[in-house]
């Protein structure tokens, strides 16, 4: 089996159980619980002014961050319980920092969210950081006031320069760019063909679909459930050129036949049963390709509305009144920095949003183009229109 393929199969399993404010921190050295009132537009609940005076990135001033996350002696973190896991976010920050513990809490980011919130309703805080996908901090955590502004914490050395980022800034899935950054960012594949019967240069937009001799041809992950079929329905009905009357025109007229398998649906494209899969499972289709199936991805670049980003569990939150600040910014730092980036494909599949990380063993498909507009799933205005897509394929597609 290809390298590619191995990486992005041993996620897949993962992935199945990835669910598809604040405070400053306490300068080097302070408690951990001197939190006051938060400012405008942050989540309820939160604490500590961000007025507050953070320490400069200063080599000095860093190594104060250093010495009192030694002090500190363990860092808490909340991430997917994904293969891998143990390597990419807790033994490679140890070779690093052998000071500091981590302790990680492995788990589906559904469970995390409902384990948290219960302890932070007791009255415990005992976790620093949130690393899972972005719909528990988006509807969760933020409304309760559970996360703090980022960007106090990420003081290190190897976060400063933001041009190394995919469009030249750190990009966040909140509105107010302050609580959820994203970190991954991995290009969905629009659709799964098969080579005998199609040829990928019959599309340069997605409304090719609708031509007549398509009909009957065109299978589809369901979109009415939570998975990449809804994900890309989403994509249509965010997409001017698209919208409604797209998805209308392709799920009425084109009679596509939908499954809620994965597998299936690869499966339908590789025997030529339907030509064309939409919202096929990366994983699955590369891994096919690569046991030499007759299945074959479409470029993303190859269709003039491009495609959409997915996230993957690579978004990370403060969680506010983090018990071990210092250790927190330590880790921030290790983990945003080129080497982790590189190194944490192996974890999460999907490439990093930092430009200079390694992408080795990823499909270039996958990979964000410099120059090329994709549209972000993992973003708040995503999350605040899924009711509204599935409310209108209960119109498009009745039970």
């Amino acid at each position: 089996m290809a390298p590619s393929a191995k990486l992005w199969l041993t996620f897949a399993a993962a992935m199945l159980l990835a669910s598809c404010g604040g405070s400053t921190a306490p300068a080097p050295g302070a408690s951990a619980g001197s939190a006051g009132a938060a400012t405008a537009a942050k989540p309820a609940g939160s604490a500590a002014p961000e007025t507050a005076a953070q320490p400069s990135t200063g080599s000095a001033a860093w190594d104060d961050v250093l010495a009192a996350a030694k002090r500190e002696g363990r860092v808490v973190v909340s991430g997917q319980a994904a293969p891998g896991a143990d390597e990419g976010f807790v033994a490679a920050f140890k070779r690093q920092y052998p000071d500091v513990e981590v302790e990680y809490l492995g788990m589906t980011s559904s469970e995390a969210a409902t384990k948290h919130m219960t302890e932070r309703q007791a009255g415990r805080f005992t976790v620093d950081l949130f690393i899972h996908g972005t719909p528990d901090i988006l509807s969760t955590f933020m409304p309760a006031g559970a996360v703090d502004p980022i960007q106090p914490f990420l003081t290190g050395p190897d976060i400063q320069d933001q041009s190394k980022w995919l469009g030249g800034k750190l990009n966040f899935a909140d509105d107010a760019g302050r609580y959820d950054l994203i970190f991954t960012g991995g290009v969905k594949v629009p659709l799964f063909f098969n080579p005998k019967s199609v040829s990928a240069s019959q599309f340069t937009s997605y409304k090719d679909l609708l031509d007549p001799k398509w009909k009957g041809k065109i299978a589809m992950f369901d979109p009415r459930v939570a998975g990449s079929g809804n994900g890309m329905v989403t994509f249509w009905y965010r997409t001017p050129s698209l919208g409604k009357d797209f998805i209308k025109q392709l799920l009425t007229q084109q009679n596509v036949a939908f499954t809620k398998d994965d597998r299936q649906l690869a499966d339908w494209v590789a025997r030529g049963e339907y030509p064309l899969g939409v919202g096929a499972s990366d994983f699955t289709g590369f891994d096919l390709k690569s046991k030499g199936v007759p299945i074959e991805p479409l470029a993303p670049d190859a269709l003039k509305e491009t495609s959409y980003l997915t996230a993957g569990f690579g978004s990370v939150a403060v969680m506010n009144r983090a018990p071990h600040p210092n250790a927190t910014r330590v880790y921030l730092n290790w983990l945003l920095s080129k080497e982790t980036q590189g190194n944490l494909t192996k974890v999460t599949a999907f490439p990093s949003r930092r430009l200079d990380a390694s992408t080795a063993g990823l499909p270039d498909l996958v990979v964000a183009k410099q120059g090329l507009h994709y549209q972000d799933s993992a973003s708040e205005a995503t999350a605040k229109v899924k009711t509204e897509v599935l409310d209108f394929l209960k119109t498009v597609l009745p039970s």
